[in-house]
């Protein structure tokens, strides 16, 4: 019994070790994914006139999305089994995504209810050929509300396309099961469906380089601060207007939670009692903010532009040759200035003078010294100029245009700032100017409040921003150069 009860806890620490080896090699669970998108542009169509815009909007879409965070796959004028693979592909990565995104442009089509994406070799005759030629917008659907808690399908496919036609030719007297435009549908729980126009209705292929949707879905997804429903409704504010209100972007929604595509911000900038090297801002790189501001001037032949670099890093790392650059721009600007060297004029020899008749002299009256004006102090601390230049949003990696009227008064400052397109924004922004800084805030029309920070004067503006909004943060370095001044 002994013997037996020895091989029992033999066999039972074997067990065990091998036990343990199963549970280390067993595989580790796979790590939740992010945001996942399928960008679908079809325009090259084998058997109907091509559209111009679809694959320049897809494209367009998929690198904004990039920026925005979003594992992208592009598929450019795909034939039907290219889209259904792909549609496949994208129902595999949306296995543990926590957003999934579809974009589709090109022609759709509505047969009885139904929705159709339409690829690029269809050849559709008949009501019969349409499953084997066209792709259900169902089988998207499903794959996206069964996977992700948020689905976001936007479809700028409710173009006025031969397709139907044709298919209402063939069908003869149930020719009005044929749709114009694209059927409504209602999204499942937690999805956010977007049409370029109301149901029944079709869109515009656009005159410029993209749709009037597309343009207006890529001039606002990258406004920080909105939730997506509220993007929409600028979108479909600026669609209507573009197209005289033929065409009005609709939604259906059931989303049970918030989405931002880029959250609000949170940024308090710190005013600096003199010029000092810019403070360590939590989230970015000091070195690559000072290295942006080097770029932006090391080429430069202004020497004003290197005294701002100093202002800001009279230590920093490329301060030496900075302080070298200055004094030789300022040495070759005295040159031009100097006047030729010129021989002085004979002056003509005064006449002898008569002698006079002696006369009392009277003691000499002190004459007044003449006025002397006094320097307008509130003129020499004062300036209006138009600015441009560039900011570059370090948090996302992008660059915009900016537009800035800065107006000085003492030591006040306030301008009127505008960001160009795609990256549109306007504001106000008010502020205190001290030892060649200027520290300024205001909220802009996206809904969010900018601070700017850095070295002014009636030349140039550069510096640091950073803005805010409820839940995420931004910062980034602008660096404007006059246009025109008053």
């Amino acid at each position: 019994m002994p013997a037996v009860r020895r091989c029992l806890r033999l066999l039972a620490t074997i067990l065990l070790w091998l036990g343990c080896g199963a549970l280390a090699a067993a595989p580790a669970a796979t790590p939740g994914k992010g945001q996942v998108a399928l960008v679908v542009g079809i325009g090259a169509y084998q058997n109907a006139p091509p559209l111009p815009n679809p694959p320049k909007d897809a494209r367009a879409l998929a690198d904004s999305l990039k920026k925005l965070g979003f594992q992208v796959e592009l598929a450019i004028d795909p034939d039907k089994t290219r889209l259904e693979q792909a549609v496949k592909r994208f129902g595999d990565q949306l296995q543990g995504a926590k957003v999934g995104l579809f974009f589709y442009a090109g022609h759709g089509l509505q047969v009885s209810g139904r929705n159709y994406l339409v690829p690029a070799d269809a050849k559709i005759d008949n009501e019969r050929s349409l499953p084997f030629a066209a792709v259900d917008a169902d089988l998207v659907l499903t794959q996206m509300e069964t996977s992700t808690p948020i689905s976001l399908v936007f479809l700028d496919a409710c173009r006025d396309n031969p397709f139907s036609r044709s298919l209402a030719r063939s069908m003869g007297t149930r020719s009005a099961a044929v749709g114009r435009g694209l059927a409504q549908i209602a999204a499942g729980e937690g999805s956010l469906i977007v049409f370029a126009t109301q149901p029944g209705n079709v869109a515009e292929d656009g005159k410029a380089d993209h749709s009037p949707f597309t343009e207006a879905l890529l001039k606002n997804l990258a406004a920080p601060g909105l939730e997506v429903r509220q993007m929409l409704t600028r979108v479909r504010q600026q669609v209507k207007e573009q197209t005289n209100g033929k065409q009005i972007p609709w939604d259906h929604s059931s989303l049970t939670q918030d989405y931002y595509f880029l959250g609000p911000t949170t940024v308090v900038v710190q005013p600096q009692a003199a010029p000092a090297a810019q403070p360590k801002a939590a989230g970015v790189d000091p070195m690559a903010v000072q290295l942006s501001l080097w770029e932006s001037v090391r080429t430069s032949q202004d020497p004003a532009d290197f005294e701002d670099y100093l202002k800001q890093y009279p230590d920093g790392k490329f301060a030496a040759i900075a302080r070298r650059r200055v004094a030789a721009l300022k040495t070759a600007s005295l040159k031009e200035r100097e006047p030729a060297a010129k021989e002085p004029a004979a002056q003509p020899q005064p006449p002898p003078a008569r002698p006079a008749a002696p006369v009392e002299r009277q003691p000499a009256k002190a004459s007044p010294a003449p006025p002397v004006a006094a320097p307008d102090a509130q003129a020499q601390a004062a300036f209006d100029v138009m600015m441009q230049g560039t900011a570059t949003n370090l948090t996302v990696g992008t660059t915009a245009q900016v537009q800035f009227q800065l107006r000085r008064s003492g030591s006040g400052v306030t301008a009127a700032i505008r960001v160009f397109p795609p990256l549109y924004a306007t504001g106000v922004l008010q502020g205190q100017y001290q030892g060649g800084q200027c520290l300024m805030q205001g909220w802009m029309n996206e809904g969010f409040l900018l601070k700017m920070a850095g070295a002014c004067s009636a030349g140039s503006f550069s510096g640091q921003y950073q803005a805010e909004s409820p839940g995420l943060v931004q910062q980034g370095v602008f660096r404007l150069q006059s246009r025109a001044t008053n």
